[in-house]
């Protein structure tokens, strides 16, 4: 599987990536999210981005970590397309320092995301690692 891949869904977009950690599941996600948005190729990473987050549950973790990096994306105009995380699995907590460029820069290649959904939300662990399944609002 490469970084993610795009599910069908009725309504709106979804996608499901794994990861060898939960680190590498989130910057999956998080590359996914960015990439159904924009081609990210040639994306630099003149802008950095960086978002704490705090959850009590993992799946809570994965929406409020991605709903902030769109947060943060959308009030900067920016297209991010590098992820580097840190989850403390005990605390349910999130580092993700993310770069990219502005979206005056960015090919577009799909609809904006409205918004990071619980619909069908997966984040599980097993033998080759994690795998996480996330839909978003378009």
């Amino acid at each position: 599987m490469k970084r993610y891949r795009i599910l069908s869904h009725t309504a709106d977009t979804a996608i499901e990536a794994e990861g060898a950690t939960l680190d590498r599941l989130v910057e999956n996600l998080a590359y996914g999210m960015f990439d159904l948005m924009f081609d990210l190729g040639g994306v630099g990473a003149a802008h950095i981005v960086e978002v704490e987050v705090s959850a009590p549950t993992r799946e809570d973790l994965i929406v409020d970590v991605l709903a902030e990096l769109l947060y943060e994306a959308e009030a900067a105009d920016l297209a991010l397309s590098s992820f580097s995380a840190r989850i403390d699995q005990k605390a349910i907590s999130a580092r993700v320092i993310a770069s990219g460029s502005t979206v005056t820069n960015a090919d577009l290649r799909g609809p904006p995301i409205k918004a990071v959904t619980y619909h069908d939300l997966e984040v599980t662990t097993g033998g080759s690692g994690w795998y996480g399944r996330v839909v978003f609002d378009v």
